[in-house]
């Protein structure tokens, strides 16, 4: 009867392990290298999110990883062919000589402006959802299936093969332009996740406004602007029951060893998991950001020269490190 109790807990304490979702955000990953996808489908991360990308005035999109090369150009994927490969393997089940991986989803996030920064993204989208009527040069404004966007859409879902694209607006604000952008989305086979950080009342006008089961998941910045957010706030004010997975900050990030707009070791993520899990029982996953960060931590010897930061000494040593500290008891 007690081997039989063991083994119960033990499959218990697996499938708990199992059901958390991990959530890897992944700038520094354009065009990347094999190394890296290698590392990141067998990484325990079921969710990986290529970050950061942006929309400028003429249509085209460019990753934050390469301003002067667009990936998409007059609606057609023009980027790097290499790249498309990569993203493809993270969700290879197998072959090719390799492992099944743990990949099941991908995304791309598109970012916009901050404070003092030139029109991008969010401010495109508005104009062109809000005023299709008006000429922009070199775009078809709306969201009809001859529209720039729609062509963006398209190239994301046949060329990259991402299953969501996550919004990340930080200045705009304006919640029914991405409505519309997402109602879109949703026509082309896409979802559409939300990555807040501020302004609740916005991100409930998107969720309120949007076809059910459009937006599935979201994504709350719990570090720089929104190092004192936790999860269990948030749920209280927006709807439904889309699951809230806080996002975190690792050492490494902002270019220092240190502790920097909220960047935290394994061990205090480990720990200020467990109190926002306190407050927000149903919490069932979580993310972190970013994979050019945890390169920047083993590139700058944190290790030996910010001993408080950790002690991991190669990447995929603190990859392993970071996603055993979201783990969900």
């Amino acid at each position: 009867m007690k081997a039989l109790f063991v083994f119960i807990f033990a499959l218990a304490t697996t499938l708990t392990q199992a059901q958390t979702r991990l959530t890897l955000f992944g700038r520094g990953m354009y065009p990347g290298d094999d190394s890296t996808y290698d590392m990141l489908r067998s990484s325990g991360f079921g969710t990986i999110i290529l970050s950061s990308f942006y929309i400028r005035a003429n249509g085209d999109v460019y990753s934050g990883d390469d301003g002067q090369h667009p990936i998409i150009h007059d609606g057609q994927y023009v980027g790097d062919k290499q790249w498309l490969n990569r993203i493809g393997s993270l969700r290879n089940t197998a072959g090719a000589g390799k492992a099944p991986g743990s990949v099941k989803r991908v995304e791309i996030l598109l970012e916009g402006r901050w404070f003092n920064q030139n029109p991008n993204t969010y401010d495109f989208i508005q104009d062109w959802v809000m005023n299709p009527a008006k000429a922009y040069p070199g775009v078809t404004t709306g969201t009809g299936q001859n529209s720039t966007l729609y062509a963006i859409a398209k190239a994301f879902k046949k060329d990259l093969g991402v299953d969501a694209v996550c919004i990340d607006d930080e200045s705009v604000y304006n919640d029914s332009s991405i409505v519309g952008f997402g109602k879109m989305l949703g026509e082309t086979g896409l979802h559409m996740t939300l990555c807040p950080y501020t302004k609740a009342d916005y991100w409930k006008a998107i969720m309120t406004g949007s076809k059910p089961g459009l937006i599935d998941a979201i994504y709350l910045q719990c570090y720089d602007g929104g190092a004192r957010n936790a999860p269990g706030p948030w749920v209280a004010k927006l709807p439904g029951n889309i699951p809230i997975d806080p996002i975190f900050s690792c050492r490494g990030a902002f270019g220092t060893c240190a502790s920097s707009h909220g960047s935290q070791t394994p061990a205090e993520i480990q720990t200020r998991l467990a109190a926002f899990k306190k407050d927000y029982p149903a919490m069932s996953g979580a993310a972190l950001w970013q994979v050019a960060d945890i390169k920047e931590y083993i590139k700058m010897n944190c290790a030996v020269k910010d001993t408080s930061s950790g002690n991991a000494a190669s990447v995929p040593a603190y990859l392993d490190q970071l996603r055993n500290s979201l783990k969900i008891d």
